[in-house]
């Protein structure tokens, strides 16, 4: 009887049995690679989402916070040691602009608080570097060039350590450099958040 039926007919009757595999292989795959999300500023929170996100020369900066295999958060990250506490956090790729990694580091952060970023120098306070695609350039703090970092939580002896808060600054290049679209004479960051669950 199969072989009555014309052959347009069977062609398209076999790819209408198909299209209900087609379109459950289609969901496997949204969900084995899930679409990106929008480039937008964390919420500001306090329970160790491992989040970091800033406005930079306006511009949304989001750190990349996917986890690995083994549920390992690669970035951002924050080390607490005998008061010296270091946030990094590198880009997430969607992101756009000249900055590819953020790093604080902070001396006697030992509560919360605002701490004061500047040279590098300083025995107190703290500083932030910047770096571009492939090192071309470093942007950092420094005495003319300052900001503030704003702990609101920082708990260091729990089952779950977290430090979270604020920052804002103004950075400069490290090196004498020609301004250019990609390599601005300084960088900005405002609305600066953060929330990381610490390493010790």
């Amino acid at each position: 009887m199969l072989a009555t039926l014309p052959a347009a007919f069977l062609k398209k009757a076999s790819l209408l049995l198909l299209l209900p595999l087609l379109l459950s292989c289609e969901d496997s795959l949204d969900k084995l690679y899930p679409k990106a999300q929008p480039v937008q500023l964390p919420a500001e929170t306090k329970t160790g989402a491992n989040v970091l996100g800033c406005r930079l020369n306006g511009d949304v900066w989001e750190a990349n916070n996917t986890a690995t295999l083994t549920g390992k958060v690669l970035t951002p990250t924050a080390h607490h040691r005998n008061g010296l506490l270091r946030i990094d956090a590198f880009r997430r790729l969607q992101v756009t602009g000249p900055v590819t990694n953020i790093h604080f580091t902070v001396a006697g952060a030992t509560k919360p608080g605002v701490y004061q970023l500047g040279a590098a120098e300083r025995k107190s306070g703290g500083f932030a570097m910047l770096e571009t695609a492939s090192g071309q350039l470093e942007y950092a703090t420094s005495a003319h060039q300052t900001g503030t970092l704003t702990i609101t939580r920082l708990d260091t002896t729990g089952a779950h350590p977290v430090v979270a808060g604020r920052f804002e600054l103004r950075a400069a290049p490290t090196q004498p450099t020609v301004p250019t679209a990609d390599l601005p004479a300084h960088v900005q960051l405002t609305e600066g958040r953060f929330d990381i669950q610490l390493n010790r």
